[in-house]
């Protein structure tokens, strides 16, 4: 016997055992401990009461995670995760998942459903495309290990400064619909910066610096760099907020892009140029809920006749 569940029908050790389980033999080590996953679901908005969970002849077989933000006015859905247990697959349990969240998305009057893949994850990217949702960007993780000699300043006309999260928002060029766990929404004790020049916003980036228990630098984490489309020297601007975000140099530590746009080629382009290399890459799917009316035209009265 099949049946969906809601996931905040489970116990935090229900809800924990699943997501392992499901994660087994996947791309890369999804497991986690408790701490770890209620952080998760408290900094990405999961919505335990809106996201499903399949239950087969009485055993825990599968999930879909579902979050729910408004942006630019409109409600978006984020699908934070859909995995199924190893005995389960192949089933056609995730279609069932899947069909149980867009009636969930209708319910809750969201207007665009969001998710990303892992871009060698064919069979579940074909699902996806079957349930309506479409590729719209690819998205790379790229990580440097060591120390970061070869990243040099390139124009000191451009200043780069730390600024609070509210002015990266009052800028023309902001871009709100970054990748889910990228959002503002999704992160915690991060740093914002603003390159100008000549007085002018020209770009920014937000990033995270992780320490040990010791206070030495363990990590920086890299989650927007954006540029104005307006204005020219994209790749020295680029280069000052990265030099800016990833310094010190001289620091012997692990330095990640996290699901930054394939297209943002000045970005990539210059990381890879001095290292960097990908760790993951996805792609970002999008499927819209609401179906576009369409305008009404007034005939003329040659038209009617």
């Amino acid at each position: 016997m099949f049946v969906i569940k809601r996931f905040s029908e489970l116990t935090f050790n229900e809800a924990l055992s699943l997501w392992n389980e499901s994660w087994k033999h996947y791309f890369s080590d999804m497991t986690m401990d408790l701490n770890r996953f209620l952080q998760k679901v408290t900094s990405e908005g999961i919505s335990l009461e809106h996201s499903v969970v399949a239950v087969y002849e009485g055993k825990l077989a599968g999930f879909v995670l579902n979050s729910f933000r408004t942006i630019n006015d409109k409600k978006y859905v984020w699908n934070g995760g859909t995995a199924i247990a190893p005995e389960f697959r192949g089933m056609g349990i995730g279609k069932k998942l899947i069909e149980a969240s867009l009636e969930i998305y209708e319910e809750q009057d969201v207007d665009v459903a969001r998710l990303e893949a892992i871009k060698e994850n064919e069979a579940a990217i074909k699902l996806y495309e079957k349930m309506g949702y479409e590729t719209f960007e690819e998205l790379t993780f790229l990580q440097y290990e060591g120390e970061l000699p070869q990243l040099k300043r390139t124009n000191r006309e451009i200043t780069v400064e730390e600024v609070s999260m509210q002015q990266i928002k009052s800028v023309s060029f902001y871009e709100p619909l970054t990748a889910w766990q990228t959002q503002f929404s999704s992160l915690k004790d991060f740093i914002c910066v603003l390159a100008t020049k000549n007085g002018e916003s020209v770009g920014y980036a937000v990033y995270k610096k992780g320490y040990r228990d010791d206070g030495e630098l363990a990590g920086i984490v890299l989650y927007q760099c954006v540029t104005n489309p307006h204005v020219r020297d994209e790749k020295d601007t680029t280069s000052e907020l990265i030099h800016y975000s990833f310094s010190p140099v001289e620091a012997a530590v692990r330095r990640i892009t996290m699901n930054v746009p394939k297209k943002d080629n000045a970005l990539n382009s210059l990381l890879t140029d001095i290292g960097f290399t990908p760790l993951v890459e996805q792609v970002h799917m999008e499927r819209p809920m609401k179906k576009e009316q369409e305008p009404c035209v007034t005939k003329t009265f040659a038209e009617k006749d």
